[in-house]
């Protein structure tokens, strides 16, 4: 599941305030779920800025719940902007820019299950680091 995909969907509700944030990760969460039957794994890649939101995934999805937390400095998500949003935000034309507006702050989790650190590893390296954690973990 993309974040992009599901807030592309015409039937969309929510903005990026922190509570349609938070709303928009408890319907994934619910989403997931349902499907939970149907995968082996369910990939969700989404920005989980609030441990809130984390925690009650946990809660919700117990021992198919896999964090992986994705590390990248400020500086490095602005080099790699592919969307512009990073731009925009300096530019002042986007508010609420997770992580980089103060009134919608991310917060780093706590207790991830996995950390890709995207500052120091190339994609090849975390990408063989992720795959070997996956397929040696016994769930």
């Amino acid at each position: 599941m993309d974040g992009d995909e599901i807030r592309s969907n015409v039937d969309y509700k929510y903005d990026f305030s922190i509570q349609g944030i938070k709303q928009n990760s408890l319907d994934i969460i619910e989403l997931c779920k349902e499907n939970i039957d149907l995968y082996d794994y369910i990939i969700v890649s989404v920005i989980a800025p609030f441990e809130e939101t984390i925690k009650y995934a946990r809660q919700i999805l117990c021992d198919n719940y896999i964090e992986i937390f994705v590390k990248a400095s400020l500086n490095k998500l602005i080099t790699r902007d592919t969307k512009g949003l990073y731009k925009k935000a300096l530019n002042g034309k986007l508010d609420n820019l997770i992580g980089f507006d103060p009134n919608t702050p991310y917060q780093i989790p706590l207790n991830p299950d996995f950390i890709v650190d995207t500052d120091v590893e190339t994609g090849d390296q975390s990408f063989k680091k992720l795959l070997n954690f996956v397929m040696n973990r016994n769930i």
